[in-house]
């Protein structure tokens, strides 16, 4: 017996859409949600020969997805002769559908200017779901709330006319299926029930409530070749056409029907199907359908049908070029709505709190009574009842955890025999054996699925790329004209008051998270210059700049030189009276970590836990060697802004030994315009959004600390003692008076690296033997532990250590890099959200050589998603002679190495990077090289990248951690912020390079020579 042929592609994603759609009873809610995304989306389609295209593309998406969901809805419409409550729950309203249909025709015909040069659009994915829509409108058992066969017959006549403006809006010729859809409205609107179903199919078809297969008599060869007899009139065609049509349905479905199910029994479909497909073929020859319609094509349409579940079918349809693609359209079509159908029961599942409320419980409770102690993590709990005299409970897990095999599936016996003297867990007598209770176990298998994960699509939910149409370049020139135009002009002259402008230099919470030195902290609106001066007197500036440096002196800090007027700006701000305090609101007297009060004794002793020299070489803070590159106008700029950091190093000097203990660590925050700058005794945190920069927290670490992170709410940091013990706390910025969350990390592994994610639920570290793992911000739960290199051993002591973690900037994937101290080969692990598992990233393996001079390792791998049909994008960077910067495209493998053009040695990009970081656009790479140059990369997916040296900072004769970049929005503006420090001049200094100059100085060429792409 020959094998069958394999199915088709659509085969197999129809059979996943029919898991979805089949008997669900929110049908309507489906597609009105597909018509109202679609909606959406429409409001930025363009007229452009690329935006025509993408337009093209959605309006295909969407006719193939309302034809899959109403070709389910035909299988399930009950007979005749079947009690019709039962199945409306099923069904789509007949109302849904014939406004469905009214809003597709009105989308084609008012869309003729960018849908006139696709013809498959019309000639197919038009007339399939029509004619699908219009065959349910027929037999649909509730046709309207008012069953007046003239109410009826207008609503098709609406429909009839609107496909006749379709006609009329593309001339030329039309395909068969969709003069047959003309054919059906014109029947409609004159008689609704003229198209009804013979009577065997009227009262024996099936449907989806019971199996379709093996094939009724109603779809037999026999019955087919009685449906349509030889005649000599072409006047009965049209319901001979759709009766077959129909059967040509149902027997497709009983194949797919069969497919989903995952049935196995032998029915002999596929011969059952042949057979019934040669007697419709053969029936097609019998059907008189009016001149000007073409046979072939009628003939083409069933075997294209067919073809679905029998390849061997004869193609007859009329070859293009556009034919394999309007199949791929198809299949994305298909792919995209099983996918929009499952998140969807994802989310209608996590809205029935009550329900889910109760599964988690269920599914809770038989994990804890298989673990109590919650460390073994089983991916399938068991239950065992043990035979003492109280029949006590236990856990599979506690079992295993005795050295006791037991079974981990179902398949192995329920009973299992006990090592002699074993004693009950919980009354200590002698049991022999244990019988496992299956109940919990299958209760646990039928509800572990229900227990969803919505994280992920609540995220994606809320990115610019759930549309697929952007929306237009905005013009500015067009808010120069027009009604607003004069009446803005018309205020101006009239010398009404006007609102100032709202500035605000970071996202972060400015009425919170600010010191009493700024003036963001009291300052609520801008007033004019006459109501200014009525509320405070001509000294009322200096008398606060003056209560303000008073605070500044108390607390250690010397801001830079304020010039003060001795008359109010016009524009200056409004501040209320305050009253006089010598407290930040952010350093409570009450909290033991605040400084400068530090008691630490100090460290003695050389240990592991000492942190790196920092460089020894002393540069020149905010010069280069070398500005040639930079023009005047890029220089004017950018702001260099001193941070002093006396109070933070002089409390290192008298509390701590060594030179390690003294070295000023930074860190930038990559989600906030927060910066730290910490020693191993104590963290300030800073808000170098302000401008000059403002001290907002003072915090003592109670012992040395190891790693540091900030991000807009939380602050997280690692402090170790001389037994190698470990400590994770994290304190919540905004909110002192919560208690920080600290974990005890018990193992001996050592920390190297942290990372805060953008929605800061985690914090993740990464430690010594390919260890990740990741703490809860919220809770003091157990945290979850990840060993990259569990699929290749079991211990994995001698593996590297993980070098760095970074999140991208949309937060939804998390990079880790290591480097081998045996071979050199630099290895990437990614996570996705909600980072439950993990995976190695083979393309990006980098070999870089060990035992050269000057090695410092692996300094960045960070990862940027792809927007806008880009791939996604790997850096990694070392501090090594050889190890080359490299872009990386994970999909394919492709690496690109970042250089740059120029020979001279002064304005080489070289392989000593110090770090490296995506801007959030994800257009922009920021690096920095062992002479502090920072340069920026531009066009990360062309061939020729552009690398453009935009700034200098201090030169570095190793990798260093007194040194970070970010990318920042301040006050509505992209920056690049460098930061660095110097412990010997107790003092620190950040630059702020706005994107925006820099890339205008770069385009303006091609603005100049008519560029398509500016």
């Amino acid at each position: 017996m020959a094998s069958a042929p394999p199915p088709s592609s659509l085969f197999l994603r129809l059979a996943t859409a029919w898991g979805h759609l089949s008997l669900r009873s929110d049908v309507d809610d489906i597609i009105l949600e597909l018509l109202g995304h679609f909606s959406l989306e429409k409001i930025y389609a363009g007229t452009g020969p690329g935006e025509r295209r993408a337009y093209q593309h959605l309006v295909k998406s969407l006719l193939a997805q309302l034809s899959t969901i109403f070709y389910i809805q035909r299988l399930t419409l009950p007979a005749e002769n079947a009690h019709v409550g039962w199945y409306l729950g099923f069904l789509v309203s007949w109302e849904v559908t014939l406004r469905s249909v009214e809003l597709v025709l009105q989308i084609v015909a008012e869309g003729r200017e960018s849908l006139w040069e696709d013809r498959p659009l019309r000639d197919r994915y038009l007339a399939e779901f029509l004619l699908s829509a219009l065959r349910i409108l027929t037999l649909h058992p509730k046709a309207a709330a008012n069953q007046r066969a003239k109410d009826r017959r207008d609503r098709f006549a609406r429909i009839h006319r609107s496909l006749e403006q379709v006609f009329d809006s593309y001339p030329g010729p039309k395909s068969f299926l969709l003069e047959v859809c003309k054919e059906v409205t014109n029947r409609l609107h004159v008689d609704p029930d003229t198209l009804g179903l013979p009577s065997k199919l009227r009262y024996e078809t099936p449907n989806l409530t019971s199996e379709l297969y093996p094939l009724a008599d109603c779809l037999s060869p026999n019955y087919i070749s009685e449906l349509a007899p030889a005649c000599e009139s072409p006047v009965g065609w049209l319901p001979q056409f759709l009766a077959l049509r129909d059967i040509s349905q149902f027997v497709v479905g009983a194949s797919i029907q069969y497919a989903a199910n995952r049935e196995t029994r032998d029915v002999r479909l596929q011969s059952a199907s042949a057979a019934s497909r040669n007697a419709i073929l053969g029936a097609l020859d019998n059907i008189r359908i009016p001149f000007g319609l073409s046979r072939v094509d009628m003939v083409a349409a069933f075997s294209n049908t067919f073809r679905i579940i029998l390849p061997d079918t004869p193609d007859l349809s009329r070859q293009d070029t556009s034919g394999s693609r309007g199949d791929e359209y198809e299949l994305d079509a298909v792919d995209a709505l099983c996918a929009r159908l499952k998140e969807r029961q994802v989310i209608h599942r996590m809205s029935d709190r009550e329900t889910m409320i109760n599964v988690s419980q269920v599914v809770r409770n038989i994990l804890l009574q298989d673990d109590p102690a919650g460390q073994s993590g089983t991916a399938r709990p068991s239950l065992y009842a043990v035979n003492c005299p109280q029949c006590h409970l236990v856990g599979g897990s506690q079992i295993r955890t005795s050295n006791i095999d037991v079974p981990s599936d179902s398949s192995g016996a329920l009973e299992v025999r006990l090592p002699p003297r074993s004693r009950c867990h919980s009354c200590g007598e002698v049991i022999t054996m244990v019988r496992e209770i299956s109940l919990a176990r299958r209760t646990w298998e039928l509800l572990r699925p229900l227990e969803p994960d919505a994280d992920t699509i609540n995220v994606e939910r809320h990115l610019p790329t759930h549309f697929q149409l952007g929306p237009p370049k905005f013009e500015a020139g067009l808010l120069g004209s027009g009604y607003s135009a004069a009446l803005n002009e018309g205020e101006q002259s009239s010398g009404a008051y006007q609102r100032p402008k709202l500035e605000s230099s970071t996202s972060v919470d400015r009425t919170r998270l600010v010191s009493p030195l700024s003036p963001q902290s009291s300052a609520l609106f801008q007033a004019p210059a006459s109501f200014h001066a009525e509320v405070f007197p001509p000294n009322s500036h200096q008398q606060q700049a003056i209560r303000g440096q008073d605070f500044a002196h108390d607390m250690g800090y010397t801001p830079p030189d304020v010039n003060i007027s001795a008359e109010p700006s016009p524009f200056s701000q409004y501040k209320p009276a305050q009253p006089s305090t010598k407290l930040s609101p952010m350093m409570s007297p009450t909290d033991p970590r605040t400084i400068p009060s530090l008691n630490t004794p100090p460290e003695k002793g050389k240990s592991k836990w000492r942190l790196k020299f920092a460089a020894a070489r002393k540069p020149s803070i905010g010069t280069s060697a070398d500005s040639s590159s930079l023009s005047s106008t890029a220089l004017e700029a950018q702001k260099l802004e001193e941070i002093p950091l006396g109070s933070l190093c002089s409390a290192s000097k008298t509390a701590a030994r060594g030179k390690s203990a003294k070295n000023v660590h930074v860190e930038l925050s990559q989600s906030s315009s927060l910066a730290l700058f910490w020693t191993q005794l104590s963290i300030h945190v800073w808000d170098v959004g302000m401008s000059p920069p403002i001290m907002t927290r003072a915090i003592s670490t109670e012992s040395t600390c190891l790693l540091a992170a900030v991000a807009k709410l939380h602050l997280a940091y690692v402090i170790g003692t001389r037994d190698q013990r470990l400590t994770l706390r994290i304190i919540n910025l905004l909110q002192p008076s919560t208690p920080a969350a600290e974990y005890r990390i018990s193992s001996s592994l050592w920390c190297k690296s942290i990372a805060i994610d953008r929605e800061e639920n985690y914090v993740v570290i990464g430690f010594e033997s390919a260890t990740v793992r990741f703490f809860k911000t919220t809770n003091t739960e157990q945290p979850r532990e990840d060993r990259l290199h569990s699929l290749y051993h079991a211990d994995c002591r001698g593996c590297p250590s993980v070098d760095t973690l970074s999140f991208s900037s949309d937060g939804l994937n998390l990079l880790a890099g290591m480097r081998s101290l045996k071979s050199g080969v630099i290895q990437v692990y990614a996570w996705k959200f909600p980072f439950l598992t993990f995976q190695e990233t083979a393309s990006c393996r980098y070999h870089v050589p060990l035992h050269e001079s000057e090695d410092n390792g692996l300094s960045s791998v960070v990862f940027r998603p792809g927007t806008e049909g880009e791939d996604n994008l790997i850096c990694i960077s070392t501090w090594t002679q050889s190890g080359t910067p490299i872009l990386v495209q994970p999909q394919d493998g492709h690496r690109s190495e970042i250089r740059t053009d120029s020979s001279g040695r002064q304005n080489k990009l070289g392989s000593r990077i110090q770090c490296a970081v995506f801007s959030p656009s994800g257009k922009e790479l920021a690096m920095v090289n062992d002479k502090g140059y920072l340069y920026q990369v531009s066009n990360l997916n062309s061939n020729v990248m552009d690398v453009k040296k935009v700034a200098t900072s201090r030169e570095l004769t190793a990798r260093s951690d007194s040194f970070s970049v970010a990318f920042m929005t301040l006050s509505d503006e992209e920056y690049i912020v460098l930061a660095w420090a110097d412990a010997l001049k107790a003092a620190g200094w950040v630059k702020k390079i706005p994107t925006s100059r820099v890339s205008s100085m770069f385009t303006a060429s091609c603005y100049s020579a008519n560029c398509d792409i500016c």
